[in-house]
């Protein structure tokens, strides 16, 4: 795995994708170190002096493939002073430091089946799942569980998507709280993401891994679901750093 690296990097785009969620797009100057999708950064807004010591920051799954890493891409909520700093401070052209890459939330080396269950911003590992998979047409059976309140909080559509139409063996089912029917994707279900209603529906004696991202109360249950069903431990991967 690459050694993690302090990077200095300018904010190029900044997207709001709802009322307290951004995505910054950053150019770093200098190389990136090599990552794996699901991997995560550290971000620290004030400036770094090598001889001085690391200052504050936060970590941030990154939001891109390792196939399209000209840019590095973040998305966040706000959950704190940290990350209300960074929604209402920061503006385009902005420098920044950041430090990757860290993490083995990271795609299984064989073709297993792939279960991804995202809440809200959890989905944002997941992005650089699905690029990579597109760029490299894997073969892996995906199916992403993404839960959101309402139709307004999906994020990253156009990649989902884009998902459906070229690879054959992903499978997105959407569960909505506030449900509402949209055409360009075809499994839509009422209320909050379910580990029962999920587990009847895939096929365990595949030896499928699970992912999870999302809020840690929702990764705490769906964990504690899963052992209980008999998944080995290392079938089961958590982002667990929030």
């Amino acid at each position: 795995m690459a050694t993690p690296r302090k990077i200095p990097a300018i904010i190029e785009t900044i997207i709001q994708h709802t009322e307290n969620v951004k995505s910054f797009i950053m150019t770093p100057k200098k190389p990136i170190p090599r990552f794996k999708p699901g991997q995560f950064l550290h971000l620290a807004l004030d400036p770094y002096d090598p001889s001085f010591n690391w200052p504050e920051s936060r970590v941030f799954s990154i939001a891109n493939s390792p196939t399209r890493n000209r840019e590095i891409r973040i998305t966040f909520a706000i959950k704190g002073n940290f990350t209300k700093r960074m929604f209402d401070e920061v503006k385009e052209s902005d420098n920044v430091w950041l430090k990757l890459p860290f993490g083995s939330f990271t795609l299984p080396d064989k073709d297993n089946p792939v279960i991804l269950i995202a809440g809200g911003t959890g989905i944002t590992p997941f992005v650089s799942f699905l690029e990579y998979a597109l760029d490299k047409q894997l073969n892996n059976t995906i199916d992403l569980w993404y839960g959101v309140r309402s139709s307004k909080h999906i994020i990253f559509d156009t990649l989902l998507t884009e998902c459906q139409k070229k690879l054959p063996n992903f499978h997105l089912h959407l569960s909505l709280e506030d449900f509402i029917k949209l055409d360009h994707f075809r499994d839509i279900k009422e209320g909050m993401l379910s580990i029962e209603s999920i587990y009847e529906q895939i096929e365990a004696e595949k030896g499928p891994v699970f992912y999870l991202s999302g809020p840690p109360q929702m990764i705490q249950i769906f964990q504690k679901a899963l052992y209980q069903k008999g998944i080995k431990e290392g079938n089961i991967k958590v982002d667990a750093w929030e």
